[in-house]
């Protein structure tokens, strides 16, 4: 690596003053041709501000690629029409991608595909703990553990923009995603055929907070909140899409205490199997959802509430807002 050095004129004393100043450096990735022939092996040579570029192949590590808590950005390549083209694949073996070191924004990750990691523990597609990475661009893919198959956040606060995860799953929680203790931000993110056991086909939030703007929630499953579960959590979404998802109680959203809020949503076709209820949305344990300008329509439920089901203990606040052949 080459880290210039600046000098700077001081013309007032005759002095010269040498600064040195760190630019930052593209670190290649490929299979041949390149500077490295491995992820983390990059990663260990890299320095804060650094870019690690991949060309568009799969890349199969031996082991969970580790941003060290570097300040760096792992950037793929994109195909024609602008999708995600880098491959990240666990293999089978273990998750794929991990941020344990109180990793912030500054760490990027930027058009990847990240595809068939596994744990029997948390994260199978990513990991992160104490850590707030931003991610763009990314896919997750065919994904699996206990609990967050695509991706689990644990005291972290990650930001996502135009990221999809489809076909993941978990064992208990959060197909797409599980959120314990943290306040992710996603804006136009898609969630698409992911599975859980229990709770949260795409969402799985628990003691945390979650921002959504722009997200779509299309055929997920679960036991109860096959699109979103909210547990003792604070939830904000606006102009999010849930269409034919699927529980035995909340096929589009399970809400169970904490706090939600919708503004201008659409709940279409989504079902509460089962004899269950709720087929658009359940509410309970004391949580009271605000409704602005939403639309729920064509739900079903083979119990109660095709639109939406409020336990006795909760009952949502509905403003301007339409159901219409549930």
């Amino acid at each position: 690596m080459h880290r210039p050095l600046t000098i700077v004129a001081l013309a007032a004393s005759g002095l010269f003053a040498f600064t040195s100043t760190a630019a930052a450096d593209t670190l290649t990735v490929c299979a041949s041709g390149c500077q490295y022939t491995s992820i983390n092996a990059a990663i260990d040579a890299s320095s804060d501000g650094d870019i690690i570029q991949l060309l568009a192949e799969t890349y199969q590590e031996d082991a969970v690629i580790d941003t060290d808590g570097k300040a760096i950005t792992l950037q793929g390549a994109t195909d024609d029409a602008g999708n995600a083209a880098s491959i990240l694949d666990g293999g089978g073996s273990h998750h794929v991608l991990q941020c344990i070191n109180d990793e912030d924004g500054n760490t990027a990750f930027i058009n990847l595909m990240i595809q068939n990691g596994y744990t029997s523990g948390s994260g199978g597609g990513m990991y992160n703990k104490g850590s707030s990475p931003t991610l763009t661009n990314c896919t997750f893919t065919g994904n699996s553990a206990s609990m967050g198959g695509g991706m689990l956040n644990e005291s972290s606060s990650p930001t996502l923009t135009n990221c999809t995860f489809t076909d993941n799953s978990a064992g208990t929680d959060g197909g797409g995603m599980y959120n314990d203790s943290s306040s992710p931000t996603l804006t136009d993110c898609t969630f698409t055929e992911n599975s859980a056991v229990d709770y949260g086909g795409g969402i799985y939030n628990e003691s945390g907070s979650a921002t959504l703007d722009i997200c779509t929630f299309t055929s997920n499953s679960a036991y109860a909140g096959g699109g979103v579960c909210n547990f003792s959590s604070i939830q904000q979404l606006t102009e999010c899409t849930f269409t034919s998802n699927s529980a035995v109680d909340g096929g589009g959203m399970y809400n169970f205490s904490g706090s939600t809020d919708l503004t201008d949503c659409v709940f279409l076709s989504n079902a509460a199997t089962t004899s269950g209820s709720g087929g658009g949305m359940y509410n309970i344990s004391f949580n009271i959802p605000t409704l602005t300008n939403c639309r729920f329509t064509n739900n079903s439920a083979e119990g109660d509430g095709a639109g939406m089901f409020d336990s006795i203990d909760s009952s949502a606040l509905i403003t301007e807002s339409f159901f219409c052949a549930n």
